[in-house]
């Protein structure tokens, strides 16, 4: 994701905050947007990694690189185009183990790669996240569901903002009985400002 999409990412976040949540103001709706949101990211990035596998399918080309360098999981290539052209590549991220450690720095390995973009893939990690790629949807299909229970189950309680325009809240059952309150736990205080000075330097440290 670039800065321009993460910044409009932060953008809107906030503003669903601001004039959707602290409308709609129930716990529930408050976690299934958490989770849902988090599906959306996770399905974002399992998209990602379809597109690219997709276009190798399409598109791609086999041959056999040597191996520059490698580094946790990401491993870099030096190969010939289908053109004659000298072009290193990395694969970032989506190695096994068992995988990482099939190839050497300075040896050759059998990639994949697509001519109208930077992908490339060792071809046995290739095959394998074709085959398992769709079992990654699992996931957020859970997010969902547990947001969805959620929303369903703690429908009766209330987020509220204090009135004093600080940054802490507190969550009332269907009685208006204080259940829980941010300014008064010591827990919930230090993790509401810790988020919030993550979010702010995760933002401007972009």
């Amino acid at each position: 994701m670039t800065t321009f999409q993460t910044l409009c990412a932060g953008i809107f976040l906030m503003a669903y905050y601001f004039f959707v949540l602290r409308k709609y103001n129930t716990l529930g709706f408050r976690l299934f947007s958490l989770f849902f949101f988090t599906s959306l990211a996770v399905f974002y990035w399992w998209y990602i990694d379809y597109a690219d596998l997709k276009d190798v399918e399409k598109n791609g080309a086999a041959t056999e690189a040597v191996v520059l360098k490698k580094t946790a999981d990401d491993i870099e290539f030096r190969f010939k185009d289908q053109n004659g052209k000298m072009i290193v590549r990395r694969q970032m991220g989506g190695v096994s183990v068992d995988e990482f450690a099939s190839v050497s720095e300075g040896k050759p390995a059998a990639v994949l790669y697509s001519p109208h973009s930077d992908v490339v893939f060792l071809k046995s990690s290739y095959q394998r996240q074709l085959s398992d790629n769709i079992y990654i949807l699992f996931f957020p299909g859970l997010l969902f569901l547990i947001g969805s229970l959620c929303w369903i189950f703690l429908r009766k309680y209330r987020v509220h903002a204090h009135g004093d325009g600080s940054i802490y809240e507190y969550v009332t059952d269907e009685n208006g009985k204080i259940v829980l309150d941010d300014a008064q736990s010591s827990t919930t205080k230090s993790l509401r400002n810790y988020a919030t000075m993550s979010k702010l330097f995760e933002i401007f440290g972009k």
